[in-house]
């Protein structure tokens, strides 16, 4: 996938990545930009396919309570399978060809979703256990370090202080950034320092 892409669009998908449902106010606060600007971003990184939906993130407890059976299947009808909230997970790999995830307390819930959805199972697999692995995009973005300006070679470190997300090239110039915070913090007007969010990293 050839994206041109920015570093505004990489700040952008990594608070997205953090928490999905952030705004497109409070995006454009933590970025710095007009509202306006986000939303242009947004519809151009799902536009070019970089975002490709918003998840909601289910408690593990709720996952626990279920069996979850991952399925192959084939089918000609899939909008069938958003009708059933027992499917908790729909990957496509064909036109007809998908991998589904279903939650459910025994295998007569799973017949019925089975036999609702109308779909060809190739094969069930049970998921014993998952780990959920939070990973970067692995993206060619020329963009520079938000202490010393150079161009950040690699995957950047990600810095995040008073809801903003800052990249920088090495952990040197993070020191340094943090350094320069807390020197600024210390002299500001008291009535200042108390209206503002607390230290997040």
């Amino acid at each position: 996938m050839d994206v041109k892409m920015d570093e505004l669009d990489l700040k952008l998908i990594y608070l997205l990545m953090d928490d999905s449902r952030l705004s497109i106010s409070e995006l454009a606060e933590r970025l710095g930009v007009s509202r306006p600007t986000v939303r242009a971003r947004l519809e151009k990184l799902e536009k070019e396919g970089v975002i490709q939906g918003y998840t909601v993130k289910l408690n593990p407890e709720l996952l626990r309570a279920h069996n979850v059976v991952a399925l192959i299947v084939k089918t000609d009808e899939p909008e069938k399978m958003n009708e059933f909230e027992e499917i908790i997970e729909i990957n496509r790999f064909t036109s007809r060809k998908y991998l589904i995830k279903i939650a459910v307390e025994n295998m007569e819930e799973l017949r019925k979703v089975i036999e609702g959805a109308g779909f060809e199972v190739i094969e069930i697999m049970p998921i014993l256990g998952s780990v959920e692995r939070k990973n970067p995009p692995k993206v060619k973005v020329p963009f520079k370090c938000d202490y010393c300006g150079k161009e950040i070679v690699g995957e950047p470190i990600v810095y995040k202080y008073r809801n903003k997300v800052y990249f920088f090239c090495c952990p040197t110039c993070l020191r340094e950034f943090r350094k320069t915070r807390e020197s600024i913090e210390k002299f500001k007007p008291k009535e200042e320092g108390s209206a503002h969010e607390g230290h997040s990293q």
